[in-house]
């Protein structure tokens, strides 16, 4: 749940039209693949999925 509020927080969660940038299984699926990374690997996978669900991206 933190990710999905750091996406929302960054305003990165939904588009102009107010609609979700991302499917909710997508969502699902990106944040367990976070919560299961080793501990030092998690910085790493945030920046990369925030590096291809960007506003420049979507």
């Amino acid at each position: 749940m933190l990710f999905l509020w750091f996406m929302e927080k960054n305003g990165i969660l939904y588009g102009e039209d107010g609609r979700k940038r991302i499917a909710d299984n997508t969502l699902v699926a990106l944040t367990l693949m976070i919560a299961e990374s080793h501990t030092e690997e998690k910085d790493v996978m945030v920046k990369v999925v925030v590096n291809l669900i960007n506003k420049n991206n979507l």
